[in-house]
């Protein structure tokens, strides 16, 4: 079993591979350079769902509170849907907290 040490690190390690590749797409690559950064983007965002859901499934899953999902309250603001969805998540961390 991995200790939460472990976890992190590679959610760290995998975050930064993410940052890197979108820092990489900003530049001007090649057509086959650009899709082989691309699939790797995209394999690496799918590991980052993966494991940070694993690793906090509750708190902190971002299928449950995306920045895409239905807002809650005012929706007159562009901020709306990740202030609704940072509410939600703290709603839902005091749940879990509270038993």
């Amino acid at each position: 079993m991995t200790s939460i040490d472990d976890t992190l690190s590679e959610i760290r390690w995998l975050r930064n591979e993410i940052w890197r590749c979108r820092r990489l797409l900003g530049t001007g690559l090649p057509g086959a350079e650009r899709e082989l950064v691309e699939k790797r983007l995209h394999e690496q965002l799918s590991a980052f769902e993966r494991l940070v859901s694993t690793a906090f499934p509750l708190a902190l899953s971002s299928k449950v509170y995306s920045f895409k999902s239905t807002t809650i309250g005012r929706s007159d603001s562009s901020e709306a849907p990740i202030e609704n969805a940072a509410m939600a998540s703290s709603g839902c961390l005091e749940k879990s907290i509270s038993g």
